[in-house]
């Protein structure tokens, strides 16, 4: 008496304990030959699906066909994902599931879904977040970029400016003498600015150079970077190009500058510049040797009546 009687308190005991157990659980049975049926199943798993308290033992018509697709595919070999239902207040529940099979009976499965949505909602808001700084990352990195870009370069032209010239003459000579290639440094300046100034103000000098900037990007190879070196002079670096070569470049700027015309208080501006041409390495093997050597070219090029191309 005393052997039965404790057989039918450990049932009990057992049978309140699967009932008690917070996560979804079921004993299916599973053959590729019928539908899945559900044999016994606890609380949690009947208020999950909105199953009968009355009938443990029923077939699984009324649940998400979803899952129903997802147990036919159960296993002993499967890898259970993860499952996901939509609650009533518009949000989802994730589960995941761990099957069991029994080893007597292939066909019998023990499912527990244990509710891990917390844990997936963390990951997704760690995506978000990490989606947002990665934007956030980027728009900075473009800002930068943006502020470095301003920063040299001159609000007039759009030309850079001195304060890039020297980071780029460093690299372009060291590439020069790599490679064992010739450079350019062109130095030019509007003549008789001053003068122009003064007789039509300001406004007409900024047009000017606004002007003489377009026409010389025009008329300049794509390798060819320009600089506003200060006020009217403009200095342009031209990498792999010789002294017959740079020759012909500035001729070319000279000669279309001097064509060109600028109107001011209703007559035509005429615009000449001269320049003065350096060449890497024989006037100098240095940003400063080069740049002096050019400039000089030019005061030359000024001394001698202006309007006219100079080489060192």
């Amino acid at each position: 008496m005393a052997k039965g009687y404790s057989n039918v308190n450990t049932a009990h005991l057992w049978t309140d304990l699967f009932q008690c157990l917070s996560d979804p659980v079921a004993l299916l049975q599973i053959s590729a030959k019928n539908p899945p049926k559900l044999l016994r199943s606890n609380n949690a798993f009947k208020q999950l699906f909105n199953l009968s308290t009355t009938n443990s033992a029923q077939r699984l018509n009324s649940l998400p066909v979803d899952f129903i697709d997802l147990l036919q595919q159960l296993s002993p070999s499967t890898r259970v994902p993860v499952w996901c239902v939509m609650t009533d207040d518009g949000h989802c529940q994730h589960f995941k599931l761990q099957a069991a099979f029994s080893d007597s009976d292939p066909d019998s499965c023990l499912l527990v879904m244990q509710d891990i949505s917390e844990l997936e909602n963390a990951i997704e808001l760690l995506k978000k977040q990490n989606e947002q700084l990665q934007q956030r990352l980027a728009t900075i990195e473009q800002l930068k970029n943006r502020i470095r870009e301003q920063s040299i370069r001159d609000p007039l032209t759009n030309l850079y400016n001195r304060r890039f010239l020297n980071e780029f003459m460093e690299r372009e000579l060291a590439l020069a003498r790599r490679n064992q290639k010739p450079l350019a440094v062109v130095m030019l300046d509007l003549d008789h600015f001053k003068q122009l100034n003064d007789q039509f103000g300001h406004q007409t000098g900024d047009k000017v150079i606004e002007m003489v900037a377009k026409h010389l990007l025009r008329q300049s190879r794509r390798t060819d970077v320009l600089f506003r070196y200060g006020g009217e002079e403009f200095l342009v670096i031209l990498p792999n190009t010789n002294a017959s070569q740079a020759q012909h470049l500035a001729e070319n700027w000279r000669v279309h500058v001097e064509q060109a015309q600028v109107f001011a208080k209703h007559q035509a501006v005429n615009i000449t510049l001269s320049a003065g041409i350096s060449i890497y390495p024989e006037h100098g093997s240095t940003a400063f040797n080069l740049i002096q050597a050019a400039d000089e070219a030019l005061y030359q090029a000024k001394a001698a009546g202006r309007n006219q191309v100079v080489m060192c």
